[in-house]
């Protein structure tokens, strides 16, 4: 079966939707019984349910979806090329999750899929961690940040970029993510 076309893909539905699918069939794989909320009143898309010896734990989630871009070697921008093999970038309000309106217990699954589909790349955040990671973020001019998630080329670091432009990885310039990825272990009590 080939992959669906890009102008299929994008009559399917809201990627939102696609991204809380992936996200369940990785909790579930992971011992997790996720549950959909019917109204994302708390920014809680899933929450999660689980026994353990001390009794049911419960977690709660949002679940942000990303689209996962290709860098190729011989096209694009040069000073990007050379640095990264894959990207995503999404806009993001500083005040998204503010303190006064989100559980200091929610946890942000932010899924990143490319062309190819669904490759596993799941990353979970404490909320206060999503919070700072967005504070590293580019700065637009209408006051919310860029939020660049992209793979070190030749590697499995992923970083979140502190700027446009640069010509090494480094802490000035970008805050490594790489931890967070497939980070289902945060979610244990």
């Amino acid at each position: 079966m080939s992959p669906l076309e890009t102008l299929h893909r994008q009559k399917a539905g809201h990627y939102e939707i696609l991204g809380e699918t992936y996200a369940k069939f990785e909790f579930f794989e992971h011992g997790w019984n996720p549950y959909s909320r019917f109204l994302d009143v708390d920014k809680v898309d899933l929450i999660l349910r689980r026994r353990a010896l001390a009794g049911r734990v419960y977690r709660e989630v949002q679940v942000k979806y990303g689209r996962l871009w290709t860098i190729s070697p011989d096209a694009g921008q040069l000073w990007e090329r050379s640095l990264f093999d894959r990207t995503s970038w999404r806009f993001f309000r500083p005040d998204e999750f503010d303190a006064s309106g989100v559980d200091a217990e929610l946890f942000i699954a932010y899924i990143l899929a490319g062309e190819e589909g669904y490759r596993g790349d799941i990353f979970i955040f404490p909320v206060a961690d999503f919070i700072r990671m967005i504070g590293a973020a580019i700065p637009i001019s209408d006051g919310r940040r860029k939020v660049y998630i992209s793979r070190v080329r030749g590697s499995d670091r992923w970083i979140v970029r502190r700027k446009n432009r640069f010509s090494a990885v480094a802490e000035t310039t970008a805050l490594d993510v790489t931890a967070y990825r497939r980070n289902f272990a945060v979610l244990e009590p």
